[in-house]
């Protein structure tokens, strides 16, 4: 069986479209998106301490990065934004903005 140039390419272009369509379960809900961006800034929340650590801004740490002051600045205020942009969109689609923190709201009840 001989294949044309033209239906190689038409096959591998199906292929491709299929490759791309599978990794990505469309279409994405706000709450899909919002659990995505809440996962996210918990890791980036890791990413902070680490950071802060490394600039010797937490107790017992000496500053090990060669990082200057005004990049760091830069990071920090990126993930507040990153994080004032998730309570947003949780207020906006009805969640719980700071769900850690609901035991203790229901004891202050």
């Amino acid at each position: 069986m001989k294949i044309t140039k033209a239906q190689l390419q038409s096959i591998i272009k199906e292929e491709l479209e299929k490759v791309m369509d599978e990794g990505r379960d469309l279409p994405a809900t706000d709450f899909e998106l919002y659990g995505q961006l809440l996962d996210l800034t918990k890791e980036l929340q890791g990413f902070k301490d680490n950071l802060d650590y490394a600039m010797g801004l937490t107790a017992s740490a000496d500053k090990r990065s060669r990082l200057k002051d005004e990049t760091y600045e830069m990071m920090r205020k990126a993930l507040f934004d990153l994080e004032t942009a998730r309570t947003e969109f949780a207020k906006e689609i009805g969640q719980d903005p700071a769900p850690e923190l609901a035991a203790v709201r229901e004891e202050a009840s």
